[in-house]
């Protein structure tokens, strides 16, 4: 993605898109397999990219943003020690309630601000740990996506905070890695790079010789570290007013929340699992995760698979034919997490739960949109109840902003107002970050101003009548 940013002017373009998924290795893991990310493939994808961009005209500069808690280990001669595990693997449940009940749920919160989740980098690394074949032994460093990534375009080691905060690993008090709770997983300290803030005026180095002879581009080329994390940049990208709008990154995940000046890690926040990550400019991202798309984005697989495959907003267009709030379930239970048959999976939850069975394409559809909304609207208010702020509307930003109809029942099941911001948000947020850094910017405020006076924000006002229903649909899933 280029985006230009003027003083006035924001321009994106799309330049070169490829898809990204997890794929099965049996021949990785000692229990018979395990789902791994096509890292390789996605490196060469990168630097087709680039090599489109270099052709496309000048570069002032890279950055890289990728999803949190996945990782790579490099050996001493920066090869990967072994295939990047992707955070759906279930090697990660023996660690998990290993780790929990030796250190403690209160005591591993009280130090991160991390919400649990059997997927963080904490648990992936102690089970990397006890793995028979050692790979923690073999490694020199540890490095997340997106640092993986921009080691390989300039070679420098490090981890910005905005992604290392989501490994359940760092100190949320001194923003540095928690020595207690990489000795309780077994993780050797010496294999955790130096940590950096997005947005720093000095860049991480400049393209490696072999990367800018196969992509065209200038050796001088800067690699800047960006907030990292994807939502970090997306969330910059919000045109939010943190004292009055909660925001939420709709993709694959919600990520729904508040930005705050500090961490929330008292009992309340720990009870409802809401997470504490840091945000570019010293930010707190206080939210939580709610699977979002996901739920979508797998049942048009399987749709794809049977021979009716269909677009996103042929989609969305049967979902509003179908009888709204007939079926809800949880969007984050754990039977609809890995990858597989959604719509059996949802189907199985309905009957379980003793909800009408969704039968049709657009009823499953429908029941996986009013779900997430519930769950969006249950989020947002839990994160505004803790974190005492006086919310007045939701932004959404990202690739789910474009559905309307997902807008309308998140708007009815919170009774806030919503506005959506950029469906680039992540690329936009990236760039920013980027410009920022050039121009020793140290607050979002110009930025998000910046993004408010260039982009349309559709609005959506919650109904009357459809919250009273939501009110009622949240009752039957969260009794």
């Amino acid at each position: 993605m280029e985006v230009k940013v003027g003083e006035s002017t924001l321009a994106v373009r799309e330049l070169h898109r490829f898809a990204n998924a997890p794929i099965w290795r049996s021949d990785v893991g000692s229990d018979g397999g395990r789902w791994c990310w096509a890292i390789e493939s996605l490196w060469t994808s990168i630097i087709d990219g680039l090599r489109v961009a270099a052709r496309d005209g000048a570069v002032d500069s890279i950055a890289v943003d990728a999803w949190g808690v996945d990782y790579g280990l490099i050996d001493e001669a920066g090869r990967l020690v072994q295939p990047v595990a992707a955070y759906r693997d279930a090697r990660t449940q023996a660690s998990f309630i290993d780790l929990r009940n030796r250190i403690g749920d209160t005591n591993i919160y009280r130090a991160t601000g991390i919400a649990f989740q059997p997927f963080n980098t904490l648990y992936q690394l102690a089970a990397d740990a006890s793995d028979p074949a050692r790979p923690l032994e073999r490694a020199r460093h540890v490095l997340m996506i997106p640092d993986l990534i921009a080691y390989w375009l300039c070679g420098a080691v490090h981890s910005e905070r905005t992604n290392a905060s989501t490994t359940q690993m760092l100190d949320t008090h001194t923003r540095e890695w928690s020595a207690q709770l990489c000795d309780g997983a077994g993780i050797p300290q010496r294999i955790l790079p130096e940590l950096v803030d997005a947005g720093q005026a000095v860049g991480l180095g400049t393209l490696r010789a072999g990367v800018a002879r196969e992509t065209g581009l200038s050796s001088s080329t800067p690699v800047f570290a960006t907030a990292t994390h994807d939502t970090a940049s997306a969330v910059i990208a919000a045109p939010i007013d943190p004292a009055r709008d909660l925001f939420v990154s709709s993709g694959t995940w919600s990520l729904v929340g508040a930005e705050l000046p500090h961490a929330i890690i008292d009992d309340a926040a720990r009870a409802a699992n809401m997470t504490n990550e840091l945000g570019a400019f010293s930010t707190v991202r206080f939210l939580r995760n709610v699977a979002g798309m996901w739920l979508v984005q797998q049942c048009e697989s399987v749709f794809a698979r049977e021979g009716r495959a269909r677009s996103w907003s042929e989609l969305s267009a049967l979902a509003a034919t179908a009888p709204a709030l007939a079926s809800v379930i949880d969007p984050n239970d754990p039977a609809l997490f890995e990858l597989g048959d959604m719509p059996a999976r949802i189907r199985a939850l309905c009957a379980a739960r003793g909800e009408r069975v969704p039968e049709s394409d657009g009823e499953i559809i429908r029941c996986a949109l009013d779900s997430v909304a519930l769950a969006t609207a249950r989020a947002a208010h839990d994160a505004a109840r803790i974190a005492s702020h006086d919310a007045r509307g939701l932004v959404i930003v990202g690739g789910g902003s474009a559905n309307a109809l997902l807008n309308q029942l998140i708007a009815d099941a919170s009774g806030l107002a919503v506005e959506c911001g950029p469906i680039e948000c992540t690329a936009i947020g990236n760039a920013l970050m980027q410009h920022a850094a050039m121009e020793g910017l140290t607050s979002a405020a110009p930025l998000r101003s910046l993004i408010r006076n260039t982009t349309e924000m559709p609005r959506f006002e919650p109904r009357v009548v459809a919250s009273k229903q939501m009110r009622e649909a949240a009752a039957r899933v969260y009794a």
